[in-house]
């Protein structure tokens, strides 16, 4: 029977037989990811408060924290 690895086990494994040059490029690439999704909360953060803003000057009322999350989440 075939032993069923973990995604860290498989990458960790793969990472480890790498020359020093190509395990510096997989960290900047892993940078990269972190980045990009740090980017999209960002961006969902700026939009949601030009919505705040825009409701408040309307009065209309705020989101909560949980529907905020939520709808973030979703």
């Amino acid at each position: 029977m075939e032993k069923q690895y973990s995604w860290d086990e498989l990458i960790m494994d793969n990472i480890q037989v790498l020359p020093d040059r190509d395990k510096k490029e997989v960290l900047n690439f892993i940078e990269y990811l972190k980045i990009k999704e740090n980017q999209s909360f960002i961006d969902y953060v700026n939009r949601r408060t030009e919505k705040a803003v825009e409701d408040r000057q309307r009065g209309t009322k705020f989101s909560s924290l949980g529907e905020l999350q939520n709808e973030y989440g979703s």
